[in-house]
């Protein structure tokens, strides 16, 4: 322990991590735009067809969320990062074989999205609670700001490089660059040096009591709790928009992949700038009311989606980029802080089960219901009407569970942090 200790904060290792990971999150930006797409364009997809795409990505959540969360607790982290990388990369390799060889089809891309769900699930429980073992305190917030402008400006590269990509080579062998993205992930990741504590010694508890620990442990903390439960509601929001997204530019709004690649982009800008703001303006407005108000924002701004249907052509294009632009940017005022005060709020013995709780409530539960629920909104309306649904569901449930005095009165993470210590 005393050498992990030793290590921690070590700058070749964030700077691996910080290139590892922009890599990765770069070739993930541009499969994210490329298989809806192949959805769409290359396997007839409707709107139910794609909300299921999309829930393919998150159901690994439900059925094996929990699970994981015990397992990354009880093993080291490192291990499962890898392992996810490597499944991934062949997964992704797989498509555009399959689609050379004239086998690929909606259903097996909907097996193949539920494979690559899987192995990203044990990737994102792992992920935040392998963080702390390599940097702690300010360093640790300034790494998931770092973290997260990558991921911004891996999103704002992403789509572009995607939608030019599709324009040159069909879309299924632009996944050939996330497939790459995750090999550099895997090689970046082995050569880290930090070692991590020893094995902590069996408890002696079942799968079954342990995760009663992680639950106990999010539950017991009031302002975990809260952003739990509201992050429920926001994700099968944006699942409802996510989902539909992408088709409704391309049917509903004629945009052909470049521009919705641009769309992404300009998001993805919004977030770039929200990522760097995020830690300024936390400690100018406080936590509480910067999670309140940029939640109810984000919200609000979700309805200028849908009105692009009903404006002018020449106008649906700005309307849209507006409003990724600054989805993108409320998104990670939101994010940012929300992400460091998680790690710092739980005990590390417990932090892979409670990561595995808040998930499966979040995305098993709320976007694999919320990419679902899209898909079958816009069968039996339409499209524009589903994000509408997504948009009031994003402005309201946040006045109402932010909106208590004792929350909007919280001045730092250390604040919130020293709360939830107490009521535990």
């Amino acid at each position: 322990m005393a050498a992990a200790r030793k290590r921690l904060n070590d700058p070749r290792d964030l700077r691996l991590v910080t290139a590892g990971q922009g890599v990765s999150m770069l070739g993930t930006a541009i499969s994210d735009l490329a298989l809806p797409i192949v959805a769409v364009d290359l396997l007839g997809a409707t709107s139910l067809g794609t909300g299921l795409l999309g829930a393919a990505s998150t159901v690994a959540y439900l059925v094996i969320g929990l699970q994981a969360g015990v397992w990354v607790d009880r093993l080291p982290r490192r291990q499962f990062l890898l392992l996810s990388d490597a499944v991934r990369a062949a997964l992704l390799l797989s498509i555009p074989i399959l689609y050379a060889a004239n086998l690929l089809t909606l259903p097996l891309l909907i097996v193949i999205q539920i494979g690559i769900g899987t192995a990203g699930t044990f990737f994102n429980l792992a992920w935040p609670a392998y963080l702390p073992r390599l940097a702690t305190g300010d360093v640790l917030l300034r790494l998931n700001a770092r973290l997260a402008l990558l991921g911004e400006v891996s999103g704002l590269l992403g789509p572009g490089i995607a939608g030019a990509l599709i324009s040159i080579v069909k879309a299924p062998f632009a996944v050939l660059i996330d497939a790459g993205s995750f090999v550099v992930s895997y090689v970046s990741l082995a050569a880290i040096r930090t070692p991590e504590p020893p094995r902590a010694r069996r408890s002696g508890l079942t799968v079954s009591q342990e995760l009663r620990d992680g639950v106990r442990a999010v539950w017991r903390r009031p302002t975990l709790r809260i952003i739990t439960i509201e992050a429920i509601n926001g994700n099968i929001a944006f699942a409802i928009m996510i989902g539909q997204s992408v088709i409704y530019q391309r049917l509903d709004l004629g945009f052909e992949p470049a521009l919705i690649g641009a769309v992404a982009s300009v998001g993805f800008l919004g977030g770039a700038i929200g990522s760097q703001l995020a830690p300024r303006w936390l400690k100018r407005f406080g936590f509480g009311p910067l999670i309140l108000w940029s939640a109810i924002a984000f919200g609000a701004n979700e309805f200028l989606l849908p009105l692009a249907s009903v404006v002018s052509r020449d106008l649906a294009f700005p309307v849209v980029a507006l409003n990724y632009f600054l989805g993108g940017f409320m998104m990670l005022l939101y994010v940012v802080p929300i992400t460091s005060y998680r790690q710092l709020a739980v005990p590390d013995r417990l932090l892979g089960r409670v990561t595995a709780v808040t998930r499966v409530a979040t995305w098993g539960i709320g976007a694999t219901l919320g990419f679902a629920l899209g898909g079958v909104i816009a069968e039996a309306t339409n499209r524009p009407f589903a994000l509408i649904v997504a948009a009031v569901l994003q402005t309201a449930v946040p006045i109402v569970i932010f909106g208590t005095k004792r929350f909007r009165t919280l001045r730092s993470i250390k604040q919130a942090v020293a709360l939830d210590a107490r009521r535990a």
